[in-house]
C-alpha cells in the first residue's frame, strides 16, 4: 500500500496539510501518516532528561495524536463520510533527527507516494515570512517522491483544475505520466500551459515536437485545455496564471543533473515560483 505523509509542526499551515493530505487519502485510497520531526526534547527547559528518551518521544507522540484528533475530523474528509462510515486510518510516528534528512529520507522509501507540506519549519508563523519556510523549500529540492506545498489560507481542498505547466515535451510527458495517480483520483479538468519562448525558431520546434508526440503515441489519452502565456518573465507569467486563472492546483517539474539542480523552466527556477504561488503546488522530480 502506497502512503501519504504529511509533516505535523503544530502550526496553522499544518493544520491545512493535514486536510489535504486526508483529501487526498480519501479519494486516492492510500495511507495517511502524519509525521513529527523533532531534536529529541520537548522543550520543557524546567527538566533535564536524556535526549530521545523514551519518556520525551511518548509526549510527542501523544500531542502529535492529539493534534492530529483535533484537525482531522470526519468533515476532513471531502463531506464524503458518514456517521456510519469507518474513517482512514492515520498513523503518527515521531523521528528523532533533523528535519530535512529525515523527511527527505522519508520521501525516498518506495511506498511513499506523495508528501504534503505547509510552511513546515519552527511551528511560529509570521506574516513578513514567505510561505513556505526553510524545510519546506529544502525538501521540495531534494524529495524522492512528488511534493505537494499548500500555501496557508487555502481552504477547504477541491481540487477541480489542474495545470501542468511545462517548457519541452518531455518534460509535459513525464508530468503527466508522474501525476496520473492524483488525475485519476481527483478528475480535475486538466490545462497544459506553456510560457511563449521569445525566440520564434524555439517554439516552432516545440509545438513541431508535441504535435508529432500527439499523433504518433495518442498523448494524452485524456481531455486537455491549452493554455497558452505569453513571452516574458516565466515565474512572473506563471505566478499571475496562479493567482488570475481558473486554477486549483499547478504542477511542475524539478530535475536534476550531475548534483546540481537545473532550471526546468525556461529562465526561471521551480522554487521562484514555489515561493510566489498562492495556490496549491505539486512539485515532481525527473529525472535527468
Amino acid at each position: 500500500m502506497f502512503n501519504i505523509i504529511v509533516p505535523i509542526d503544530f502550526s496553522d499551515t499544518s493544520v491545512t496539510a493535514l486536510r489535504y493530505g486526508c483529501y487526498l487519502a480519501d479519494v486516492t485510497g492510500y495511507d495517511l501518516e502524519a509525521i513529527h520531526v523533532h531534536d529529541g526534547y520537548d522543550g520543557d527547559a524546567g527538566l533535564v532528561i536524556k535526549k530521545g528518551s523514551a519518556r520525551i518521544r511518548s509526549r510527542v507522540r501523544e500531542r502529535l495524536e492529539v493534534f492530529v484528533a483535533q484537525h482531522a475530523d470526519q468533515a476532513t474528509f471531502a463531506g464524503s463520510h458518514d456517521n456510519s462510515d469507518v474513517l482512514p486510518f492515520i498513523k503518527c510516528r515521531e523521528v528523532v533527527g533533523m528535519a530535512v534528512d529525515q523527511l527527505v529520507k522519508l520521501s525516498k522509501y518506495e511506498d511513499t507516494a506523495l508528501m504534503v507540506m505547509g510552511g513546515v519549519d519552527s511551528g511560529i508563523s509570521s506574516p513578513v515570512t514567505p510561505y513556505f519556510a526553510s524545510v519546506a523549500k529544502e525538501v521540495v529540492t531534494l524529495a524522492g517522491c512528488p511534493v505537494l506545498l499548500i500555501p496557508p489560507h487555502t481552504g477547504a481542498p477541491d481540487i477541480k483544475h489542474a495545470a501542468i505547466a511545462f517548457d519541452e515535451v518531455s518534460t509535459l510527458v513525464g508530468l503527466s505520466e508522474q501525476s496520473e495517480f492524483l488525475r485519476e483520483a481527483l478528475t480535475p479538468t486538466m490545462h497544459f500551459t506553456h510560457v511563449l519562448y521569445r525566440e520564434e525558431e524555439s517554439e516552432e520546434l516545440m509545438e513541431l515536437g508535441l504535435l508529432r508526440k500527439m499523433l504518433n503515441n495518442d498523448f494524452p489519452d485524456y481531455e486537455v485545455e491549452f493554455d497558452l502565456l505569453p513571452s516574458g518573465n516565466v515565474t512572473k507569467a506563471l505566478v499571475k496564471y496562479s493567482r488570475e486563472g481558473n486554477i486549483d492546483l499547478l504542477i511542475l517539474g524539478r530535475r536534476q543533473s550531475k548534483g546540481f539542480l537545473t532550471k526546468l523552466l525556461v529562465k526561471s527556477e521551480t522554487p521562484d515560483i514555489v515561493e510566489l504561488c498562492n495556490i496549491p503546488t505539486l512539485v515532481i522530480p525527473l529525472g535527468e
